[in-house]
């Protein structure tokens, strides 16, 4: 989870500690934060629905709206020793929600959060935020995480919907929910005495 900036020191570096810390705070198993789409029989079909090819066009979003969404979803989930949210094609998976889930308000208001992100950086330094370096994109999202100026508090929740939307895509991929946890296909016999260590993954669901 990206966290807020720290006075003037620079943003910490990604990690997977960030990744499981998305997992565990409920960004996929509490689910009410991806407000607008019906948790549903709807929902699991979107998700399980044939991936696009890395070509396609995308289904609701623009090309540039999709862009941007890759871009801020590698930065929430970035690649460490597991891929991250763009390998996955995370960015792809919320647009095919919205698509197919959402109502009209929430893509929307999904569109307007990702068109207040590039309004801000083009105010602020003259650029698309995809096409800024990425120590100026992370500082961004840490002042919209925290809904410092220029941002808001509507910016603020936008972007933790958006982080739900991306926990919830990498998390049912098959990369997120193999690689970057641990998996059993059918969970095998009790076992009541399970060392813990830093290293122990969290399981799949």
């Amino acid at each position: 989870m990206i966290k807020p900036l720290a006075g003037a020191g620079q943003p910490p570096q990604p990690s997977r500690t960030r990744r499981l810390a998305l997992l565990r705070m409920g960004a996929l198993s509490g689910l009410a934060g991806l407000s607008g789409l019906g948790f549903s029989g709807g929902v699991l079909a979107a998700v399980s629905a044939p991936k696009q090819a890395a070509a396609a066009e995308p289904e609701l979003l623009t090309r540039d709206e999709l862009l941007l969404t890759g871009v801020l979803a590698e930065l929430i989930i970035p690649r460490t020793d597991t891929p991250g949210a763009l390998a996955v094609g995370a960015h792809r998976t919320v647009d095919h929600l919205l698509k197919s889930c959402a109502l009209a308000p929430a893509q929307a208001q999904f569109r307007a959060g990702l068109a207040r992100i590039d309004a801000v950086a083009q105010a602020q330094a003259g650029k698309r935020f995809a096409a800024l370096p990425p120590d100026r994109q992370t500082a961004l999202l840490y002042q919209l995480d925290a809904g410092r100026e220029p941002f808001d508090a509507a910016d603020q929740r936008f972007f933790r919907q958006l982080k739900a939307y991306v926990a919830f895509a990498y998390y049912t991929s098959e990369a997120g929910a193999t690689r970057e946890l641990a998996y059993l296909p059918v969970p095998g016999g009790f076992k009541g005495k399970v060392k813990v260590t830093n290293a122990t993954r969290t399981w799949a669901i």
